[in-house]
């Protein structure tokens, strides 16, 4: 899973990656850094089998220190270095900053950052229906192009249900920024400091969550060692480090669960998209187990927590032999049988 953060200047794009990350002073072009994704459901099973690695899902997230140009808050080279990211996060200023004398406006900074992505997909859909007008080769792709492009001359993204999934594969070698999924992340100063009136209203009408951080805060926070977290933490009045409201928010917009495979060798969690069927959920972990799927057996966490081992499920009938087209549960153990 990869997620990106885009910024207007000052608003602490770059402090908020380090916050987030952990990793201090990232200042190349294109910062790369990973989170891991906490899940006690894996620190169970690893006391459990004692394995010898132990992995959680992650999070790449990138930053890019690339000064915006005259005729756009957002490169090219940005633009199309995003084009990798599944998830993008408006990093909106809302703190007073000595860098600039324009006035915080977290609202002004979402419709600025919107309206770039809307231009860049429009240019680019406009670009190429013209192509199309004048080849006139009907590819499969157009139709939903032509879609999206009546959409966006009406300044607003695509909701989540405009394109079927075999629309979304015709146009996936496009790119198209406006219809990825997006997260509003409102850099605060310590204490907090109210939205302008119309914020909520306005990220909520084009189904965007957002969550608020004290970016300077909680990056001396990421810099500390686990036990000095929690007390920090308690002296600033919060319950969680930013790391973890982030996770919670881009999890719920991406519609992610984890699956979790469990053995001698290695217990593991596995992000998918919620309503996978079990075949696919088998080519995460390698094509060769999705090409030669036989089933898939299957015991929830919650009851192999409570029973403590397979042999125990399996006598209180909470061990099941699941099909491809089984739809893969959060919390799911499954061990994969195949044949190529």
């Amino acid at each position: 899973m990869r997620a990106a953060l885009i910024g207007l200047p000052v608003s602490g794009k770059t402090t908020v990656f380090e916050a987030l990350t952990g990793i201090a002073e990232a200042k190349k072009e294109e910062n790369l850094g990973t989170i891991k994704v906490p899940d006690t459901r894996i620190d169970r099973l690893n006391e459990i089998y004692k394995p010898k690695k132990k992995t959680y899902a992650e999070f790449v997230l990138t930053d890019f220190n690339i000064a915006a140009t005259k005729d756009a808050l957002l490169p090219s080279q940005v633009k199309n270095l995003i084009q990798k990211a599944d998830l993008l996060i408006f990093v909106l200023r809302n703190f007073d900053s000595v860098m600039t004398a324009d006035p915080k406006d977290p609202l002004a900074e979402y419709h600025k950052l919107k309206d770039e992505l809307l231009l860049t997909d429009l240019i680019t859909a406009e670009k190429r229906i013209e192509r199309e007008a004048k080849e006139k080769k009907n590819p499969p792709e157009m139709p939903a192009i032509k879609k999206l492009h009546a959409i966006l001359e009406k300044s607003t993204f695509p909701a989540p249900d405009t394109f079927t999934a075999d629309e979304l594969a015709h146009m996936a070698n496009y790119n198209f920024l406006t219809l990825k999924k997006r997260i509003a992340l409102v850099n605060e100063p310590e204490g907090g400091a109210p939205l302008p009136a119309g914020f909520a209203e306005a990220i909520a009408q084009d189904g965007v969550l957002s969550f608020a951080v004290c970016a300077t805060l909680e990056k001396d926070l990421a810099q500390m060692a686990a036990e000095e977290q929690a007390e920090f933490l308690k002296g600033y009045g919060l319950t969680e480090p930013a790391r973890a409201r982030f996770i919670r928010t881009a999890y719920e917009t991406l519609g992610l669960i984890s699956f979790l495979t469990a053995g001698e060798d290695e217990v593991r969690a596995w992000p998918i998209r919620k309503g996978t069927p079990a075949v696919e959920a088998a080519g995460k972990i390698h094509s060769d187990i999705q090409r030669g799927f036989i089933r898939a057996e299957t015991i929830h966490f919650d009851d192999f927590n409570k029973y403590g081992s397979e042999a125990e499920c399996k006598k209180a009938g909470h061990y099941r032999l699941e099909g491809k087209e089984y739809t893969v549960k959060d919390g799911d153990i499954i061990n994969f049988r195949f044949n190529v």
